[in-house]
């Protein structure tokens, strides 16, 4: 069995931004579940962890964490899960004191760099102050990629604590690149001898997923597809050639992420008015009567309800829904049922459309987790039309719910997501689309709307598809395990 270290910027439940997080939380513990020595190291950020304290206690007071031209001096706490699996959190209040973890209404704080740095280091001299020995560092993102540079690094290679450790570098969104001014390498203590084209240096800049990718003993991402997605100009964000030099290698992975199998199960959920399952399918109508009452629209159980639960952003291919939709609530029986928050110009985009349209559409500015599995278990079909999706987790959410998925084609939708055609009705568990446009998506509502209208027998074999699928952590666990062989 290994010893992991599990650097990452949040964990689930104790913080939380996207699927970095649910990632973060459920992994180690399937890990630790399966006789795996778990270390979780993440910052503490006591404004949004608050909740937490009464089950977290001081582990170290003191941490010196080298840092620029001194040393600072941090805490290292620990919430202790089981024998197999220790959450650990580096306080530090001037970086991490903070009531969001980024930014702040949509601007990042200015000192990212710094904050990040900051945490890769204390990372790392967490593991001597605990005397960890991990047979494997395990990084995410950006935020800790930093950790593979230090691992591999004179400041580091000379102590016993790493003499057989192996990096991984996870990368869950490789839109997000840790990219800043140079003259934050100081922070680094690595030198400017790292500021090149083989480590730290990006276009004059430093870029620390870049670093990170280049330094692990093996980059891997969140589904096979986006794997290859990445080792193209299209998809890459300007790091295609180190991922390229990287899978020449046979060091570039891909792994689709499992959901919590626990929250997420209509037959348990304690957010839903009515439970149902698989067999006793019933209580899914009376959540969609549940849903249209709850987003102020008529209760029509013969209309198809739409729904989407999303950031609002252009990576999500909102924009491409938004051109789409009006036509169809202009001359389709149909109803949208959205939950969201992000780019303002959608957000007021969507308000529009739901104040002309108030029968057909419905739009909650914000998120709410209630609100999020009325959703999932209420409506008929989940739309997600990605300009890129590293892996996605609501269309698997949406297939245990037995909400039929409506994607397209890229990255973990590809690999997740079986088309229905006639001559595949016992596999197709969802509708897809390739072309990122609005016609091509329109398209395909109209005709998962048609399939719920005109063949219900279809379409119900679809939903029965989806729902028998086993998208648990255990299988994604198993996957990592033999990865950590492998390296």
């Amino acid at each position: 069995m290994s010893n992991i270290v599990w650097a990452a910027s949040e964990v689930f439940p104790y913080a939380k931004t996207g699927g970095l997080a649910d990632v973060s939380g459920a992994l180690p513990q399937s890990l630790a579940e399966r006789g795996h020595k778990v270390s979780v190291i993440m910052p503490y950020y006591p404004q949004v962890m608050k909740n937490f304290n009464k089950d977290i206690v001081i582990k170290k007071k003191l941490l010196g964490v080298p840092f620029g031209w001194g040393t600072e001096w941090a805490q290292i706490l620990e919430h202790k899960i089981n024998e197999n699996l220790s959450i650990y959190f580096i306080e530090f209040h001037q970086f991490f004191d903070r009531p969001t973890l980024y930014d702040y209404d949509g601007v990042e704080f200015s000192d990212n760099a710094e904050r990040f740095i900051f945490f890769s280091r204390a990372v790392m001299q967490a593991v001597l102050a605990l005397e960890l020995k991990p047979d494997i560092l395990h990084t995410n993102d950006w935020h800790t990629a930093l950790c593979n540079v230090y691992l591999k690094s004179h400041l580091y290679e000379e102590f016993d604590n790493f003499k057989n450790c192996k990096s991984i570098l996870t990368i869950h969104n490789i839109g997000y690149q840790g990219v800043f001014n140079k003259s934050n390498i100081l922070w680094t203590n690595l030198g400017w001898e790292y500021f090149n084209y083989h480590c730290l240096e990006f276009y004059d800049q430093i870029n620390l997923m870049k670093a990170g990718v280049l330094t692990a003993d093996v980059v891997n991402t969140v589904s096979p597809t986006y794997a290859a997605e990445i080792l193209t100009a299209e998809y890459a964000f300007n790091l295609e050639n180190p991922l390229q030099q990287r899978a020449s290698e046979g060091k570039l992975r891909g792994i689709v992420n499992g959901i919590d199998i626990e929250e997420w199960n209509p037959e348990k959920d304690k957010e839903l008015p009515f439970n149902y399952s698989i067999s006793k399918i019933a209580g899914k109508a009376k959540c969609k009567k549940a849903l249209q009452k709850e987003f102020g629209l008529p209760v029509s159980p013969k209309t198809p309800l739409f729904g989407i639960v999303s950031r609002l952003a252009i990576q999500k291919g909102i924009d491409v829904f938004l051109e789409a939709v009006e036509d169809m609530l202009i001359y389709d029986d149909i109803q949208f049922a959205i939950v969201g928050s992000g780019d303002k110009v959608l957000q007021g985009w969507l308000n529009a459309l739901a104040n002309k349209y108030p029968n057909k559409i419905s739009f909650f500015s914000g998120y709410s987790n209630k609100k999020a599995h009325l959703v999932e278990a209420g409506c008929d079909a989940f739309i997600m039309p990605s300009r890129y999706e590293p892996c996605g987790l609501n269309q698997l959410y949406s297939m245990r719910y037995g909400t039929i998925p409506i994607v397209r084609a890229t990255g973990g939708l590809e690999d997740t997501v079986i088309n229905y055609e006639y001559s595949n009705i016992k596999d197709a568990t969802g509708f897809k689309f390739w072309d990122l446009n609005p016609d091509a998506l329109r398209g395909t509502m109209r005709w998962a709307a048609s399939i719920f209208r005109d063949d219900r027998k279809s379409f119900n074999q679809i939903r029965k598809n989806g729902m028998s699928q086993d998208f648990s952590w255990e299988h994604t666990a198993k996957d990592y395990e033999n990865l950590y062989d492998n390296v």
